[in-house]
């Protein structure tokens, strides 16, 4: 049993996804629906496979989480400055996302593979467990923290105490993306050492689902995830022990993952977690005249 958690633990696919979960509370608690994750991931790993190849690895770590914040960047104009709708825009976004991923990787790669980055299970490992325990420690113990999870759950009340809740938001975004960026790295170089087109396409909207049934708390995402990635990796395995045919082995993750959200979500734990009420608000600093 032990062994199987270790495994789990530093299982690249896992900790890219925990590193995922993770940006997305960051920008989330800040109050802005994250739905342009899944386009910014996708065009990330796109980044990391072909500046890996031209650059080297630890080049492409930095080119690739400098695309990501810049990506996001974009995503925070249109919602802090121009006021955009969360929704619609997330997912307007995530159409220019996905056709840069291809832009950039049909047009850079050089091979359709490259020698995958041999990291070793402690320091995977210790790359998803610090990066939760810091996450919590900004959100929970530190003023940035608190200024974030206030301007989730009332910006105009964070405002009033002196917040400047567009300042935070991208303060929150740009923590965030950092770690969307290295997930992304570690799932091109480190998981998957192959590029298609579209790479990627998915995981973002699967972070968001996961962080949702965390309720955006990091403490609890990570265990969430955990179970998610054990089931996502064993799928195959669980086929050839007890014969289930392919369409149901491939939606037990996601039926596993809307169980624990309905559980969570029915449940008192969600109200003493404080959730972000204010996600997805258009926010304006002035109340604007009718």
């Amino acid at each position: 049993m032990l062994v199987e958690v270790v495994k789990i633990i530093s299982d690249p696919l896992v900790v890219a996804l925990v590193l995922w979960v993770l940006g997305d509370i960051f920008v989330e608690r800040s109050g802005v629906i994250n739905l342009a994750l899944d386009g910014i991931i996708t065009a990330a790993i796109a980044t990391a496979f072909v500046s890996t190849q031209n650059f080297g690895y630890l080049i492409s770590l930095l080119i690739t989480v400098t695309i990501t914040l810049a990506f996001a960047s974009l995503f925070m104009i249109f919602i802090n400055i121009l006021h955009a709708y969360h929704v619609l825009t997330g997912l307007a976004l995530n159409i220019l996302f996905y056709g840069l991923s291809a832009l950039i990787g049909l047009r850079f790669q050089q091979s359709p593979s490259i020698t995958t980055l041999n990291l070793n299970s402690l320091t995977l490992a210790s790359i998803s467990i610090l990066t939760v325990a810091l996450t919590w420690l900004i959100l929970y113990k530190t003023s940035i923290g608190t200024a974030i999870r206030a301007c989730g759950f009332n910006p105009r009340a964070a405002e009033h105490s002196g917040v400047k809740v567009w300042r935070i938001r991208f303060l929150a975004s740009v923590i965030g993306y950092i770690a969307v960026g290295i997930g992304s790295y570690i799932y091109a170089t480190v998981y998957r050492g192959g590029w298609s087109q579209y790479t990627g396409r998915g995981y973002g909207f699967l972070a968001i689902t996961l962080a949702m049934a965390s309720t955006w708390h990091p403490l609890l995402s990570y265990p969430i995830t955990l179970a998610f990635g054990y089931l996502y990796t064993s799928i195959y395995s669980l086929q050839l022990l007890y014969g289930i045919p392919p369409d149901v082995i491939n939606a037990i993750p996601y039926i596993a993952s809307i169980t624990i959200v309905t559980i969570v979500y029915s449940t008192p734990l969600h109200k003493k977690l404080a959730t972000p009420r204010a996600l997805g608000e258009v926010y304006f600093r002035e109340e604007r005249a009718a």
